[in-house]
């Protein structure tokens, strides 16, 4: 599993990466890291295109609930 930690229009998450294609958003509730949203992308082969992609998922799907 591959981390990172952002801070979303206020809101800090952390976007989880298996390495290959699921991704999970993920918020800090009573000390534990909670999904609040998955998604999958096929093709991806490195950590920096990963979370790349993800911000950019996220931007796309989430900037309604921000």
């Amino acid at each position: 599993m591959f981390y990172m930690e952002v801070d979303f229009y206020g809101d800090h998450l952390r976007i989880e990466w298996n390495g290959a294609s699921t991704f999970n958003i993920q918020v800090p509730i009573g000390g534990e890291w909670v999904d609040v949203e998955c998604f999958t992308c096929y093709e991806i082969d490195n950590q920096n295109d990963a979370f790349n992609y993800a911000l950019d998922w996220m931007n796309e799907n989430m900037m309604e609930d921000a």
